[in-house]
């Protein structure tokens, strides 16, 4: 089943690349002057990037573990005479460990993962600890040390130093997920020959995790230095338990994993890798999303480029965020609308068709809206007051007569722009939606891109 599962994640992230990845290249439209002054703006700005999940915290270890040596010598001061024998115990590291191995172990990570970490992990990880997500993944690191007491001395006489980097990852359209953990032992000296580690997965919430889909088997830990010794690696692939359609439902998936050696007296604490965010499924977008997961706790970013597919929809979309209309990165976020009725309302007012006394079309141009009539800040519902209804606004190359420049931030804007950007922008929207899980009332961003 877990051989299954994994073909399924990866099949599934692949077929579910927004359109835009895959759509055909189209005949491009000369770079207008208006065009190359868009792209030069949109390259002043800042790209969102992924965000500290809250709460903010830089360890992924179960409570306790931090305090676990601190608690070994406040019992060990209380003894006056002790027995013979060793005591393991765990305490943080200085997060410098991770930023001064990231090269080494983002290499030796990449080759003992199923779900290799995307680059953004490694830059994030190395500037802060924490979890760090987007909609779809999330990572995290924490440095370590395990040492070894002499009960009968009280001396430290031995060290483990490793570093613990965790991936979750969900693909589009999936109820699965996968959360692992790899454990990379960085030092050590002292009696820490024959060490080995057993690991274990729950989940909480509405989630299902059956034993063979549970990968994490007792590993030997080899005494270093030994740079090509394999990490530790530990994986669970939960499943959400939602089925019926308009249900919903939040999970979390555990790793838990223990340090042994047959000369400790007394082993140290198990460490628990848990997020500090629970993982939101539900079954509310229809059959071409079918049921799918996400973080909810990442702000969502719909990205559009003005060098991609739809050059003039991307530049529409950055002159209208321009003049103050909400959906920018830095600015008031769009709520997704679902009822048609009212999407057709707003499409209707801000682009009413010529026959109708609305706009003429060029040839091979269709009518573009902003903020898409797929949100309650569209044309008619940010404002459905008939005797004063929202204004909209244009710019001199969308080729709409009827309307003005404006500023703003409310109102609408629209422009004449080619016909199969048009429509192909329209359904990578549409796919996205499915894929980032954005549902009826769901804040976003939309982020226009060089």
């Amino acid at each position: 089943m877990k051989a299954a599962l994994r073909t399924t994640l990866v099949a599934i992230a692949l077929a579910a690349l927004p359109a835009q990845a895959l759509a055909a290249p189209q005949s491009p439209v000369p770079q207008s002057d208006s065009m190359q002054r868009a792209i030069e703006i949109a390259s002043a700005k800042p790209a969102p990037g992924p965000q500290l999940a809250p709460p903010q915290q830089g360890r992924t270890a179960s409570a306790g573990v931090e305090e676990s040596c601190a608690e070994l010598e406040a019992k060990l001061a209380q003894k006056s005479t002790h027995d013979e024998g060793l005591a393991a115990c765990i305490k943080p590291a200085e997060h410098h460990e991770v930023t001064a191995n990231i090269s080494s172990l983002s290499a030796r990570i990449a080759a003992r993962t199923p779900t290799p970490l995307p680059d953004w992990c490694w830059e994030n990880m190395a500037k802060q600890p924490g979890w760090w997500i987007t909609r779809m993944e999330g990572c995290a690191a924490a440095s370590w040390t395990l040492e070894i007491k002499e009960l009968r001395t009280k001396k430290t006489v031995g060290e483990i130093n490793f570093v613990q980097v965790d991936h979750l990852y969900i693909p589009a359209k999936n109820p699965a997920w996968r959360h692992q953990t790899v454990i990379d032992i960085t030092g050590g000296w002292g009696p820490i020959a024959g060490t080995y580690v057993t690991g274990d997965a729950t989940c909480d919430g509405a989630c299902t995790l059956p034993a063979a889909d549970i990968d994490f088997p007792r590993q030997k830990v080899n005494q270093p230095p030994i740079p090509t010794n394999p990490p530790v690696w530990g994986s669970a692939i939960p499943a959400t338990t939602v089925s019926a359609v308009g249900a919903e439902a939040t999970a979390k998936a555990t790793l838990y994993y223990q340090f042994h050696n047959p000369a400790w007296t007394v082993k140290p604490p198990m460490i628990s890798s848990a997020p500090t965010f629970s993982v939101r499924c539900d079954h509310k977008l229809g059959p071409r999303a079918g049921i799918g997961c996400t973080i909810p706790d990442a702000d969502p970013y719909f990205e559009t480029s003005l060098t991609g597919p739809y050059p003039m929809f991307a530049q529409h979309v950055l002159e209208a965020q321009r003049t103050g209309l909400p959906g920018a990165p830095d600015g008031t976020p769009l709520t997704r609308l679902t009822n048609e009725a009212l999407r057709d309302k707003n499409g209707d007012m801000a682009c009413p068709q010529a026959s109708k006394g609305g706009y003429p079309r060029p040839e091979g141009y269709s009518c573009d809206e902003y903020p898409f009539r797929s949100t309650h800040e569209g044309a008619w519902t940010q404002k459905p007051d008939k005797d004063n209804p929202a204004k909209g606004r244009t710019w001199d190359w969308c080729q709409i007569d009827a309307l003005t420049p404006g500023t703003g931030p409310d109102g609408w804007s629209a422009c004449m722009i080619p016909e199969g950007q048009n429509a192909g922008a329209g359904s990578t929207l549409g796919h996205w939606y499915d894929s980032a899980r954005i549902r009826e009332g769901d804040a976003f961003y939309v982020y226009v891109s060089p």
